[in-house]
Order: structure tokens, then C-alpha cells, then sequence
């Protein structure tokens, strides 16, 4: 049970001063321990203790009690991927990530440029990812998704990826509830390094190049010190739903897709009452040949109504345009054989440039005096008309997302009386910039001319209205905000007692930490003078984190091994928690080793999700009523337009008064080595959430019923008897009201076949299958099994894995690699209220490399070989329609080309 505490919190001053205290200390005692250099020094076969991801003991053995997917950097340039998020799509346990594709509609696009990782699809908040260990800083930009941005993950410096798919509460801070991903960079590096990689698409768009610098002097063992940098630039180009064939259109009746937008260009409108109300049918002056293709005659959607409809994904850019350079700087000093200081530094800066679809207008009557009143159209009893319209005249919204990550570390690390001992002060920062660049105007300035009758919805505007029109745009840096992460951290560990199995190890550590959040929107934006965008209030908040954590491995019997720890998290603004985790490891067998976990989890809500005012915005989906786009009146197979293809507003921001998620968390499993050759693991998991906090603006649509609190609807129409009033707004705001049960498998196979006169073959499989995803959208809520079914906001498939197919003769290499993800049932049934089924997505990706030396290598590569699209879907969450972007790749086919040289 969580409870309230207040206490007086260490200054930083204080514990940079007590961290430079210990290094003195650590200094001086390095200054008395030439004699240990030495001996180290004449033993370099002696086998060296590591840590493993997912412990905080040294051990030789690296098989512990807990399931840790290891991706070495060999593994990671044979699979062609060049960025974290990438390579975690190549991960079976990574499920429902923000993707480049995906982050067009978060939140309705506040959190634009964030890619988060999302161990068992639990959420993309309830995963931490480490650099070396350590904590990043969130992505500063507010939303419902609080994570680290891969995008800040200097992917050119990685050695290694040890994935935790377990819960790590105990060891690594409350929030790690699906798991840990830590990102290892190389540690003591000599010489230099120039790579090169440049590849496009075969139809066009989405081409990418990237020039990686490395560079090292020192050797720790020997000249006591190290220094390493790695500089990276890339460059990827944007890609349009034009350059696809494959686009469908948001209307594809075949598939029960109907999400078309009632706000077109050249406009619809409808006729105003006394009180400047609109009524009556939608009516286009263009109709019914209206503006193919972006418009197209909406008979098939609104029967009855002489109105158009806009496709709105003809205007769209699916992938977006970025570029990002990033520098990692690591010195490593070594005091003596068993004492080293070290420092690192990250720098990473990217700019992404997201395009869609115009702005809409759907609160201004075009006046009967406007030179472009459609009198041909309506000839007697002139009113006003309210528009439907699509800015087009405008361009489409742009926005150009500038996210920079910053950290720096000092610390030191060694052996003390026995104690192996690991501390440093972390300074991490995220900024983000979100500037609106075209297609914007501001509100004041637009209706006042628009209300002149001088801009024309219907056609292009003369002199006069596009000089009005222009002069309304903006350029606007509306969204600035800040996170930062101090943190202090020490821990040491040490053999204690002897038992029958071996020297039993604890390991004891602290940590504080302070998260700090800071979101100021520009003049325009604070006074909602952006149209299409709430007005947004500045905000802040922060927080601090004690934390004391001890662990115990206990090697009880020569075969069988135990872990227990245990975490204390203290909170100053939501309570604090105690978590602890246990595990087991049994070797009956020397080819066989069984082991288990179970651990609770303690997840406090974000920053944002107790802070954020309240705003008003437009949801990322559009969708349709389930009460109301329904058969109405009289006529037979009628929809009522206002109820159909709608945007609502979306009311978002964050709730005071939030209580943490807890979870509970259990593992089992089994690996088998029957060779050296082959290697197999099975391992079964359960996660269980409890109070989730769930901010799913789709809820209501999906669900009606249970969720009536979600839509705020306006007054009744009374010539639609059993119809309620059309919707207003959707409450999107963040609420503790789910719950979440989820288990299954993953299955881990390597074979290394024997050695012949061809070569060296390799095959490894990583697969996950997910046997239940249970949730509940409130207490009220049916439970529902999401597991293979596109549920509220994310599809969980049934089962994913990775199949490679690794080959090595001499200095030629190749690497075949299959990427699966099952087919599920689509979010909406088919008009018949059949079931619709979304097919499985396959990917094979065709790698080969030649060493022409020990320093130059050659690479190249198909990604896509098939040339596979993305299967055809209606969800309807996403603002991208035809397809779902949360696990697919637009681009196609992509074929590149890498080379390395080495400097020693």
C-alpha cells in the first residue's frame, strides 16, 4: 500500500560533494595498491566476474536465474538495422511500440518524434531503458506514453543489448514492470573506425544515409586510461502516400473502412438557422463530381445528401523526413588494478519533419454577401452556411520536431576491501521543440478574414483572399518542454559465506533521484490562437525518488541457486512501495538448467499525468457514432452525415489525484544445451496490472456502454427519435481505471551446425506466443481477451518471432532473416457484422558481407525482399487508414550498401 511521506531531500550540492569525497578516498586507497596492478597484471587468464542485466552480483556463470536476451553487435549489422527502434522490432517480446508511423497519432500527435519500446505490449511506460546501466530522461514532450526516446540511443556505439523480459522492480527502480532493455556501448576502445551506409526504396522515398566516426586511445590494462568517441550522422528522407500504389483510400467499403472526412474542399455546407445553427443535409456545390482524388462523391457513405467526402490519406505523408547526429564520449582512468573513474557524455539531436493532411474548419459561416456564395447551388431562401472545409489552400500542417538528449556521467567503479563497488552522479536532459511551420493560421486573424466572403471555400481565392489567407499563417515554436533526470547512485557487492554450492554474494545499493518536467506553449498556443489546437497552459512539475535495494544469491546446492531481493522506492508526491523479487535456478543435468521468478511491481504516474491542465484538441482518430451512424428516418440504408466520419474534440491533460499501477509479476522456464552445437529455451510469463492508467480516447466508440462517461454530447435532435445528441467531445483524459492480465511463451532456439567443406551455417529463433491479454476499460468493463484481436488502441499478436539463417565461409558472410507476425481479428467487423481477419505480415530481409582485410568489410543488403505490404486493416485509432503503422513498414523493398574501415 502506497502511503504519503514527506522528508527533507539531499541538495545536489551536497552529493556531488559526497560523491567526490568517496572518489578522493578511492584515490588515496588506489595510490597503496600497485602490488595488486601487478598480480592482475600476471593473470590475465584469471576468469573474470561480470554483471548480467537483471543482477547487481558479479558472476563467471551468465546463465542466471531470469530470461536475458543478449543481441551482440555482430547480430545487429547482419539484420541491416540502423536504428534501437529497429532493432527492437526484431525482438518477438517488444509488441505495440511507438513506431515513426505511429507517432503521427499519439495523443493526438503532441508526442510527435518519440519512439518508445513496449516489452508484452503492457504499455510503452512500463519498460526502462538503460544506456550503459544507467537512466536516460524521459521525452520531455507531454503525453499519454512516458519513456525514453530510442531515437536518442546512439545506435553507432552499441556493443551489445541485453533484454530483461522479466520484471526488475527489485534491482532497477519500481516502474520496470515489463522488463529491462540495456543498451551497452563498447568499453575500452583503440584505434579508429569510418563506416559508411547509404540505401533507398525501390519505389521511391524513405532513402537513408549515415556516416558513423570512432576513434579510441589508451589501454586501461596498460596505460591506465582510455578515451573513446563516436560521432553519428543520418539522413532519411520522407515518403507520401502518393509514392505508395498500395494506399487505399480512407472509403474502402470491401472492408467496412469508412472514415472519409465530412470536411472537404471545395467545402460542404449546410444551410443556418436564426440563431447561426446549422441544419439540414450537407450539400457541395461540386457535387456529385467533386475533387477526385482527394474528393470523391460521398453517395456510398451519406445516401440521400448531394455531399462530398475527403480521403484525407491522399494527403498524408506516412514516414516522415528526419535527420539525426548524435556524439558519445567515454573516458576511463584507471587508479590502480582494481580502481577505475570514469565519465561519459551523450549528445543526440534529432529533427523530424511530420506533414498531413490540411486543416479544418468547421465553426465559421460563410456569409451571403461572399463573393463566392454558391447561388447556383441554393437560389432561394439564402442563408449563412456552415462550412465543412478543408484548408487546403493552405497546405498541409507541418510540423518540424526537434528532440535533443543530453547526458552526462561521472563516476567511479572497482574493488575495495573485497567490495566490488559501482557509483556516479547522472545528469540527463531531454528538450523538445515542437515548431508549427505551415498549414496553421492563427484563429483571430483567419475567421475575421474568412467572415469577409474574400476567401473562397469552394475554389481557389483571388488576389485579395490569398493575400488574407497568407497573412493568417503562422510559424510558431508552440511547444517547448524540458525534462531532466539527477540522479545519484551507489552499490557494492561481495562474496559472504561459503555453502554447498559455492560462496553465497549480496549486493546492497541507494539511489536518489530527482525528475523535473517543464512544458511552456508559445503566446499563440496560449491564447488558442492556433486554430485546429486548444489553448494550452503552461506547466511544471517534479518529483523525488529514495530508493534502498538489497540482493542475495544463494548457492544453496552445487545444482541449485537462488536470488532474493528487495526494493524500497520512496516518493515524495505519490507514497511509497516495497517490492521485492525472488527467483530460483535449478541444474539438474549439466545440459539443463530450469528456473522461475516472481516479483511485484510499483509503476507511479508521470509527471504529466498529474500536472497537465486540461486542454482541448482534436482526436488522432476519426470515427464513427456507434449510436447515432447508424440506418435513421425513413429512407432505407440512410446514415445521418452528422454522426458519421466525425473528428470530435478531444479533451486531454492529466488528473490530479492519480494512484500508482501496481503489478505482480511470474516467470518459468527451461533451457536445454544437449550440445555445444544447440541451444533451446522455453519460458513462461504472467503479468498483472492493477489500477492502469489508461487515457483511450477510442474507448467510448469501441464500447458504448461501459464507457458513457467518455462522450459529451449536445442537445437531441427530436426528428431522430432514439438518437442522442451528436457528439461534442470525447474525454481523453488520464484515468486509474483498468486492469490488465497477460501471459505467455517465448521460445529461443541457436544451432550451429557442424563446420563443413561449405562453411558455417547458424540458425536462430526468437518467437513469442501470447496466450492471454485480458483488460478492462473500467470497472464496469466486460473483461475482454485482446490477444489476437485489434483491441481500443494496439493489436497483440498471437505470435511473433524472428527466424535467422546465418552463413560463413572465409572472409563471405550472409545472413537470410525472416520477421513474422501472426494475422488477427480486424477492429471492425465487416458490414454483414462478419468477423474480419487482417492476414500475417512476413518479412524476409537478405544480407551478405565480404572482409577484403582485418580492417575493410563490405556490406549489402535487401530489407523487404518480397517487396511485402502492409496488410490491409480498418482500424481506426490511427490517424494513418488502409493499414496499421504501429508494426508495419510502408517503405517496401529497401536495398543498401555499407562499408567499414579500421584504423589500429
Amino acid at each position: 500500500m502506497a502511503t504519503k511521506k514527506q522528508a527533507r531531500q539531499p541538495t545536489p550540492k551536497k552529493l556531488a560533494a559526497a560523491t567526490w569525497s568517496a572518489l578522493s578516498v578511492m584515490a588515496m586507497l588506489g595510490m597503496n595498491t600497485q602490488s595488486a596492478w601487478a598480480q592482475a597484471e600476471n593473470d590475465p587468464n584469471k576468469p573474470q566476474r561480470v554483471e548480467i542485466t537483471g543482477s547487481s552480483i558479479k558472476r563467471i556463470d551468465a546463465e542466471t536465474a531470469l530470461p536475458v536476451q543478449i543481441i551482440n553487435r555482430e547480430s545487429i549489422e547482419k539484420s541491416g538495422v540502423t536504428t534501437a527502434a529497429e532493432l527492437l522490432s526484431k525482438v518477438s517480446a517488444s509488441t505495440a511500440g511507438l513506431t515513426d508511423g505511429a507517432s503521427f497519432s499519439d495523443n493526438g500527435g503532441t508526442q510527435r518524434g518519440f519512439n518508445g519500446a513496449n516489452l508484452r505490449g503492457i504499455g510503452v511506460s512500463s519498460t526502462l531503458i538503460l544506456l550503459n546501466g544507467r537512466r536516460l530522461a524521459n521525452f520531455a514532450s507531454p503525453g499519454t506514453s512516458s519513456g525514453v526516446d530510442l531515437n536518442s540511443i546512439p545506435s553507432a556505439a552499441i556493443q551489445r543489448v541485453e533484454v530483461l523480459k522479466d520484471g526488475a522492480s527489485a534491482i532497477y527502480g519500481a516502474d520496470a514492470i515489463g522488463g529491462v532493455i540495456n543498451f551497452i556501448t563498447r568499453p575500452d576502445y583503440q584505434g579508429a573506425e569510418i563506416s559508411a551506409y547509404v540505401g533507398n526504396t525501390q519505389h521511391g522515398g524513405a532513402d537513408k544515409k549515415i556516416v558513423s566516426l570512432s576513434g579510441g586511445i589508451g589501454s586501461l590494462s596498460q596505460d591506465r586510461y582510455n578515451l573513446m568517441g563516436v560521432v553519428n550522422f543520418q539522413n532519411t528522407g520522407g515518403l507520401r502516400s502518393t509514392q505508395r500504389s498500395w494506399i487505399g483510400s480512407a472509403y474502402q467499403p470491401d472492408i467496412n473502412l469508412d472514415v472519409g472526412s465530412s470536411n472537404t474542399f471545395p467545402a460542404n455546407v449546410r444551410r443556418t438557422t436564426a440563431s447561426g445553427g446549422a441544419t439540414g443535409s450537407r450539400l457541395n456545390p461540386s457535387a456529385p463530381t467533386c475533387n477526385p482524388p482527394a474528393t470523391v462523391f460521398a453517395a456510398d457513405s451519406f445516401v440521400g445528401s448531394k455531399a462530398c467526402l475527403y480521403d484525407y490519406m491522399h494527403d498524408t505523408e506516412i514516414f516522415p523526413e528526419s535527420q539525426r547526429a548524435s556524439l558519445l564520449g567515454r573516458a576511463q582512468f584507471a587508479i590502480d588494478a582494481d580502481n577505475t573513474l570514469f565519465a561519459e557524455v551523450l549528445h543526440s539531436d534529432t529533427k523530424t519533419t511530420y506533414r498531413i493532411s490540411p486543416l479544418t474548419v468547421t465553426n465559421l459561416n460563410y456569409p451571403v454577401t461572399g463573393i463566392y456564395y454558391p447561388n447556383d447551388l441554393i437560389t432561394t431562401n439564402k442563408t449563412p452556411l456552415r462550412v465543412g472545409l478543408r484548408l487546403s489552400a493552405a497546405g498541409p500542417r507541418t510540423n518540424e520536431v526537434n528532440a535533443v538528449a543530453q547526458r552526462l556521467i561521472v563516476g567511479a567503479k572497482g574493488t575495495i576491501a573485497g567490495w566490488d563497488y559501482d557509483t556516479a552522479l547522472n545528469h540527463s536532459v531531454s528538450k523538445v521543440d515542437d515548431k508549427y511551420v505551415d498549414g496553421y493560421v492563427r484563429t483571430s486573424a483567419f475567421d475575421s478574414a474568412f467572415l469577409t466572403g474574400k476567401i473562397n471555400p469552394f475554389g481557389p481565392s483571388g488576389t485579395e483572399g490569398t493575400s488574407l489567407l497568407n497573412a493568417a499563417k503562422i510559424s510558431d515554436a508552440a511547444r517547448q518542454s524540458r525534462a531532466t533526470t539527477d540522479a545519484f547512485d551507489i552499490k557494492a557487492s561481495r562474496e559472504l559465506f561459503a555453502m554447498a554450492g559455492g560462496n553465497a554474494g549480496l549486493a546492497i545499493g541507494a539511489e536518489y533521484r530527482r525528475e523535473k518536467l517543464e512544458f511552456t506553449p508559445s503566446a499563440l498556443l496560449a491564447a488558442g490562437e492556433i486554430r485546429g489546437d486548444g489553448a494550452a497552459s503552461a506547466y511544471g512539475g517534479s518529483r523525488t525518488v529514495k530508493a534502498l535495494f538489497a540482493e542475495l544469491n544463494l548457492p544453496i546446492l552445487s545444482n541449485l541457486e537462488a536470488q532474493a531481493a528487495v526494493r524500497h522506492d520512496s516518493y515524495n508526491d505519490v507514497g511509497s512501495t516495497t517490492n521485492p523479487k525472488f527467483g530460483l535456478r535449478w541444474t539438474p543435468a549439466k545440459e539443463v538448467v530450469v528456473r522461475g521468478s516472481y516479483s511485484a511491481g510499483f509503476r507511479a504516474p508521470s509527471l504529466a499525468d498529474i500536472n497537465e491542465p486540461a486542454r482541448t484538441g482534436q482526436t488522432s482518430g476519426i470515427y464513427n457514432d456507434p449510436l447515432g451512424c447508424i440506418k435513421t428516418g425513413n429512407i432505407d440504408n440512410t446514415k445521418n452525415p452528422d454522426y458519421c466520419g466525425i473528428q470530435p474534440d478531444l479533451i486531454k491533460g492529466g488528473t490530479a489525484n492519480l494512484k500508482p499501477e501496481t503489478s505482480k509479476q511470474f516467470s518459468a522456464g527451461i533451457v536445454v544445451e544437449p550440445s555445444r552445437s544447440l541451444t533451446a529455451s522455453l519460458d513462461y510469463w504472467r503479468i498483472e496490472k492493477s489500477d492502469t492508467l489508461l487515457a483511450n480516447e477510442g474507448a467510448y466508440f469501441s464500447d458504448p456502454k461501459s464507457n458513457p462517461g467518455y462522450a459529451i454530447r449536445g442537445a437531441a435532435d427530436p426528428s431522430l427519435p432514439g438518437i442522442p445528441g451528436p457528439i461534442l467531445s470525447v474525454d481523453g483524459r488520464v484515468k486509474n481505471i483498468g486492469s490488465l492480465k497477460t501471459s505467455g511463451v517465448d521460445i529461443n532456439l541457436n544451432w550451429k551446425l557442424p563446420e563443413n567443406s561449405l562453411g558455417k551455417f547458424n540458425v536462430s529463433l526468437n518467437g513469442t506466443y501470447v496466450i492471454d491479454y485480458k483488460t478492462r476499460n473500467t470497472a464496469a468493463s466486460p473483461e475482454v481477451n485482446g490477444v489476437g484481436i485489434y483491441t481500443d488502441t494496439q493489436v497483440v499478436q498471437r505470435w511473433r518471432h524472428t527466424l535467422t539463417f546465418d552463413f560463413d565461409r572465409g572472409p563471405w558472410g550472409a545472413t537470410l532473416q525472416q520477421t513474422y507476425y501472426q494475422g488477427y481479428h480486424d477492429q471492425n467487423t465487416l458490414a454483414d457484422g462478419s468477423t474480419r481477419d487482417v492476414p500475417a505480415y512476413v518479412l524476409w530481409d537478405l544480407s551478405g558481407s565480404y572482409k577484403f582485410s582485418k580492417a575493410f568489410s563490405l556490406r549489402a543488403g535487401i530489407k523487404n525482399l518480397l517487396d511485402t505490404n502492409p496488410p490491409r486493416s480498418n482500424q481506426i485509432y490511427s490517424f494513418i487508414a488502409g493499414y496499421d503503422p504501429s508494426y508495419t513498414d510502408p517503405r517496401g523493398r529497401f536495398v543498401y550498401i555499407s562499408g567499414n574501415y579500421s584504423f589500429k
